[in-house]
């Protein structure tokens, strides 16, 4: 088999036609000056892309660039090589086989996402240290108090009284490695809500303190909060996001994105809205613990109600919201939650 092509010799640009021969286990190249024998294990050979030109790289370190895709492919298949990428090449030059392997990629890395994503996150969410997940929670509570939170006007003793309650939802738990804070803040945007952050702090605002009937109402809130702690959901919620936004930059080449996302991680800590999962994981913990106590799950269901009317019922429908900005967005809805709670009739 022969062909033309096209020779550089690596130290300059010029270059001149030639003729290549397979000539047993060898390369024979010939050309105006040339008559040169490459070993065929020694030359590599540039995978086809579409009606590029391939090249072939051999062993002196010049180039011949060839436009016949035939001549290449025999020069393959004497290397015993090149079955995946001329497999690969005619699915690329067929539109029909290039749309299918192009929604199995998509469905591929969907389900990746969607299912084992969230095991590795998980994973490399416990996996890091307590003292390092403390200063991210000191440092996003940092960022709240600069964009969302005003001081609490809650009085000393109420204070005193609600850490009392929250100590004692703590007290007893395997986490002797966690040191468990509750905090005070009012805020106008956020209205009733708690925000459990990484490391142990769970911040309370003085709205749903107000909203809220029955000391049991705030107890079954602060119990689903330390249940997003112990869980490390912020945490987790982080890599997810993080690591989903990395592989779109990835695939897409969009440098710029994924080197964004390190000076991101602040505001999507601020941000980072609770999988349904992990909202029924933390349900789970609260209404376990407030049957130990004996408190009975209606004031779960109770403040539930009272949060979404609240927002004017408009969590009703929400599986998704805002984030962790959004008590009642970020969790399913909330008739589904009472039902799961085993209270479908309240």
């Amino acid at each position: 088999m022969e062909t033309e092509a096209f020779y550089y010799d690596g130290e300059s640009s010029a270059r001149s036609k030639v003729s290549l021969v397979l000539a047993g286990d060898n390369l024979h190249l010939r050309g105006a000056d040339l008559d040169l024998y490459f070993p065929l294990a020694e030359i590599r050979i540039s995978p086809p892309l579409a009606s590029v030109r391939r090249s072939l790289y051999l062993p002196d370190g010049a180039v011949c660039e060839i436009a016949g895709g035939s001549f290449a492919a025999s020069l393959e298949h004497r290397q015993g090589k090149g079955s995946f990428f001329s497999s690969l090449h005619r699915w690329e030059m067929n539109l029909k086989r290039a749309f299918a392997a192009l929604a199995a990629t998509i469905s591929v890395l969907g389900l990746f996402i969607h299912f084992g994503l969230p095991i590795l996150a998980k994973r490399a969410a416990f996996a890091i240290p307590p003292a390092t997940e403390a200063s991210l929670g000191i440092e996003t509570l940092h960022i709240l108090d600069r964009t969302l939170f005003e001081p609490t006007n809650l009085a000393e003793n109420r204070q005193n009284e609600l850490r009392a309650l929250f100590a004692a939802i703590g007290t007893g738990l395997d986490d002797s490695d966690r040191a468990f804070a509750l905090m005070f803040r009012r805020s106008r945007h956020l209205g009733a809500n708690a925000l459990a952050l990484p490391g142990g702090t769970v911040v309370l605002t003085d709205e749903l303190e107000k909203l809220a009937e029955h000391d049991e109402e705030i107890i079954a809130v602060l119990a689903h909060e330390i249940g997003h702690v112990r869980n490390r959901h912020a945490l987790r919620q982080v890599i997810q996001s993080s690591t989903t936004g990395l592989i779109v930059a990835t695939l897409t080449g969009d440098v710029f994105s994924a080197t964004s996302l390190a000076a991101a991680l602040p505001t999507m800590l601020a941000d980072a809205s609770f999988s349904r999962n992990m909202e029924r994981e933390a349900d789970d913990f609260a209404a376990a613990y407030l049957q130990q106590e004996g408190i009975p799950l209606d004031r779960f269901a109770a403040i539930l109600l009272r949060l979404q009317e609240s927002r004017g019922g408009a969590s009703e429908h929400e599986d998704q919201g805002a984030g962790i900005t959004d008590y009642l967005s970020t969790h399913p809805a909330t008739a589904e939650r009472i039902e799961r709670l085993g209270l479908d009739g309240y």
